[in-house]
């Protein structure tokens, strides 16, 4: 990488850093989780499952573009493992978890579950998708953050900013886009669903400052999936189409 490129990328990197810390850090001003900021994760799950203690999310329709579904088996297992050490200290305080198999990073939704959908807007969106040119890139996982309302996050780092520029190519060529998208490159690890205690909250946040002291994984992305969801986290979903980075020669595309 040239000169040029890495300052370029130095720059996105600690702008991703500052992004993730604006909010991550925000959590532990406060003493444990409050039921206010906890009600944004809790309306994601049915009530009745939240009664049973056995969070199931609730059904859906959003159409968007994300990699991963599912990562490379050791990139996944490493997340998984950083889930299984927070469950550990969380205990039997309510949480759920995305399933390795459902992790995904997300570039675009293109339809949240509120918002109409026209068939034909799904072939133009199609048509941008083909046309898009840009290279396979390296995603690091660089700390994990826990947000004010319960919002267990992988700090993601893409090279390049691949991500963000193909993020603002579909901004560019798709009219009237949502305007509610990430502003990250994260990927959603799971909720945590009510207080903690003093306590357990203290030592949750020496669990997350440790965790977020090294590098806790890559991958290399290699391919973007056009996914219908009908249930949150993934639970529900239909791959519709595949759409592959460009890959250096003789490297697997998917």
């Amino acid at each position: 990488m040239n000169t040029a490129a890495q300052t370029e990328q130095d720059q996105h990197f600690k702008y991703l850093s500052t992004a993730y810390g604006r909010v991550g850090d925000q959590t532990w001003s406060a003493a444990d989780f409050t039921e206010e900021n906890l009600a944004v994760s809790r309306d994601l799950f049915t009530p009745e499952s939240l009664q049973r203690r056995n969070p199931q999310p609730k059904e859906l329709e959003v159409y968007a573009l994300l990699s991963g579904l599912a990562f490379p088996e050791e990139f996944s297992c490493e997340l998984h493992s950083v889930q299984m050490r927070i469950s550990d200290l969380l205990g039997e305080r309510l949480h759920y978890w995305v399933a390795p198999q459902n992790l995904g990073i997300e570039y675009c939704v293109f339809k949240w579950p509120e918002e109409p959908f026209q068939g034909e807007r799904l072939d133009q969106i199609r048509k941008v998708l083909d046309s898009i040119r840009q290279p396979c890139f390296q995603l690091s996982i660089g700390g994990v953050q826990i947000n004010p309302d319960g919002c267990v996050v992988a700090r993601g780092f893409d090279q390049g900013a691949v991500l963000f520029r193909i993020r603002e190519q579909l901004k560019a060529d798709i009219p009237s886009l949502p305007a509610r998208q990430s502003g990250w490159a994260h990927i959603p690890l799971g909720r945590i669903l009510e207080p903690l205690g003093r306590k357990r909250f203290s030592e949750l946040a020496r669990l997350i400052k440790s965790l977020s002291e090294w590098p806790i994984a890559k991958t290399e992305i290699r391919v973007m999936k056009l996914v219908h969801e009908t249930r949150w986290y993934m639970e529900n979903k239909t791959i519709l189409a595949h759409y592959p980075l460009l890959c250096s020669e003789g490297m697997p595309k998917s």
